[in-house]
Order: C-alpha cells, then structure tokens, then sequence
C-alpha cells in the first residue's frame, strides 16, 4: 500500500491552535466553557450521533480516528503524514486503508464492471 503521493505541506499544531479563539487554557470544553468531565464528552457524542441520524450505528468516538484516516488517504496525504497526525504507526495506517479503501474501491470497480456487462447485453 505504499502508493508514493505527493508530499503534503507541514502544519504546525501550535499554529493551528493560534487560530482557535481561547476561552479556557483547557483545548476541549463543553457548553459552559469548562473542561469536560469523565462522562461529558460520552454523552454529548451521543448527543450529535443522534442529531446526526447516527444513533442506530454502533460507532465510538475512536471510528473517528479511522473515519478520517481513510478521508485524509481519498484526499491524497500520504500514509506517514496520516501517520503523523493520528499518532498511528505507519504500518496501522497501512492497515485501515487497506481493509476500508482498498474494500471499497474493489466494491466500486465490480459494480462498474457489472453495470458495463448489463450495458452490453
């Protein structure tokens, strides 16, 4: 899996951060501005599961990580700067790719060659 891609530009976290309006020295917080506590952030992931038509779906927050893994790949990053930002191995990466985009690609070029059959005939 390891496509050679055109090397991405570096961002600096602490750059990013620059950007972010502050309200608290805590990076994630809740409604009120103040840090989330051992439950908070579970509930209000369900929360915006269920706004977002997920609740049925057994997702977690860490799908997260690989969600975006696979979008960042689609995207053109290269697999060690996914590496990189995930704080994943390379090897790990390797491995989602392969088992989401790789499935899905595979899916995809069977159903077009499926839909050129029925074209023909």
């Amino acid at each position: 899996m390891s496509k050679d891609r055109k090397p991405q530009p570096q961002i600096d976290l602490r750059d990013v951060l620059a950007r972010v309006p502050r309200r608290s020295p805590t990076i994630l917080t809740n409604q009120r501005r103040r840090p989330w506590k051992a439950n908070g952030f579970g509930t209000a992931f369900n929360r915006a599961k269920i706004k977002a038509r997920f609740a049925e779906r057994d997702l977690h927050f860490h799908d997260l990580r690989g969600m975006a893994a696979t979008k960042f790949y689609i995207a053109g990053l290269s697999i060690r700067v996914i590496a990189e930002i995930l704080g994943w191995s390379e090897e790990q990466v390797e491995r989602i790719i392969r088992r989401y985009v790789a499935r899905g690609a595979a899916t995809k070029d069977a159903i077009r060659q499926l839909n050129a059959v029925k074209q023909r005939t």
